[in-house]
């Protein structure tokens, strides 16, 4: 784990800030393996990233705050952890992008500290996910009478949320038939994630590689991994019901 305002200094040069737009910052190496999974060449303090205007960053744990307040072209950006235990989360305290106002897209999955002083007032977006904030952190302020079913229930409705939101804005830019193959794009991944079958799977590298005519790679991702983000969370509050009911 590495101090993330150090290891951004190390990382990308001031003078490139200005160029990128795009940065994606992920616990598993490209090979899908954790850190700590040292048989994986990735994991071995290794990173891969391209030049501006996308930078990627595989096998890496952040702590403290990361202020990104010089990447003044950023439109995307994405810090994945990969799971509940503590040693596979991201642990950023603070998020520091007040200047980044062209941001459109953030993604924080799997951070275990929650994250303050994220946005400042002079976007849409960025009010919006701060209203997002502010609902959870009024939840944690009134811990004592939430159990964790609030929780993730409250998650799950972000998540849905900023897909909607990030669907509506996609599809301005979009035709009228790319609209539709986009909506295919997650009724087909909905299938996959509910009933994974051979078919299904099939089904939706057709309409992937459809839309990968109008969308970057990144994008149609993007929209992939929300669908398995909000999947998750609905197998776990099903599960947490279950545990419930039997402890009544």
């Amino acid at each position: 784990m590495v101090n993330a305002n150090e290891w951004l200094y190390e990382k990308i040069p001031v003078n490139q800030r200005a160029q990128a737009t795009n940065l994606y910052i992920y616990r598993q190496c490209q090979s899908g393996h954790t850190v700590h999974q040292y048989n994986c060449n990735n994991c071995v303090n290794k990173t891969n990233c391209s030049t501006a205007p996308t930078f990627q960053f595989y096998g890496i744990l952040l702590e403290g705050e990361l202020d990104l307040n010089d990447f003044v072209n950023l439109q995307q950006l994405y810090i994945y952890g990969t799971g509940q235990n503590q040693d596979q989360q991201q642990k950023l305290t603070s998020l520091k992008i007040d200047k980044c106002n062209k941001l459109e897209r953030i993604a924080i999955n799997y951070n275990s500290t929650f994250i303050y002083n994220l946005f400042g007032e002079n976007d849409s977006n960025f009010n919006r996910i701060k209203s997002q904030v502010d609902r959870l952190t009024s939840i944690i302020r009134n811990v004592k009478g939430v159990n964790l079913s609030d929780l993730k229930l409250a998650a799950k409705k972000i998540e849905e949320e900023n897909l909607e939101n990030q669907l509506v804005n996609t599809k301005n830019k979009l035709n009228e038939d790319n609209q539709l193959w986009l909506e295919l794009l997650l009724e087909t991944q909905q299938e996959v994630l509910q009933n994974d079958n051979a078919f299904a799977r099939k089904q939706l590298e057709k309409v992937k590689k459809r839309l990968s005519k109008v969308l970057t790679a990144e994008e149609i991702q993007d929209f992939l991994g929300k669908k398995v983000e909000i999947n998750e969370l609905e197998i776990e509050l099903n599960n947490l019901k279950i545990q419930e009911s039997q402890n009544d």
